[in-house]
């Protein structure tokens, strides 16, 4: 071996020993912020809490609505008639069945009072009320009474007084 290349042999050997085990150096950019703030304005979460920025999200059943009731027979299990809102869609769920990822964990029919459905998604739980709508003309519904759940195979409650049917053809 000539004295250049065992010099340079020598040198390289050197510089490897002294960069096996150390630390890297490169203090700023790890801690340069500046290369995360695309990611910050994208906002991939969502909007930031903090002064001024709290907005109150609306609870989950915001979207669904408990419009009534359904049972076959005596024998069937209770059914909710649920709308949901967002899907444009109508269900009906008994106790333990689910819409998404939301439960359907009771229905409350008692004698008196308003009917309850409890619906809970995750750890959150939810009370709806069934909706009643009062047509024009239609005469006032007695305190604490109770909508009637549909049975097939019954007749229809009497038309109440003041509520009037349009008469409908079929055919062309």
């Amino acid at each position: 071996m000539s004295q250049y290349s065992a010099r340079n042999t020598a040198i390289l050997y050197a510089l490897a020993a002294s960069l096996v085990g150390s630390p890297v150096h490169a203090t700023d950019t790890l801690h340069d912020f500046s290369r995360y703030q695309i990611i910050v304005d994208r906002s991939p979460f969502g909007a930031m809490s903090g002064t001024g920025a709290d907005v109150a999200q609306p609870p989950f059943s915001a979207r669904f609505t408990f419009v009534g009731m359904a049972q076959l027979d005596g024998t069937q299990p209770l059914l909710a008639i649920i709308v949901d809102k967002e899907g444009n869609r109508t269900y009906f769920k008994a106790e333990g069945e689910m819409i998404g990822d939301t439960t359907v964990a009771k229905i409350e029919k008692v004698d008196k009072g308003p009917v309850k459905l409890v619906l809970k998604q995750g750890l959150e739980v939810a009370t709806l009320l069934m909706e009643t709508k009062s047509s024009v003309g239609a005469a006032p519904q007695a305190p604490g009474a109770q909508p009637q759940p549909f049975v097939p195979g019954q007749p229809p409650a009497p038309p109440q007084p003041g509520v009037r049917r349009i008469p409908f053809r079929r055919g062309g």
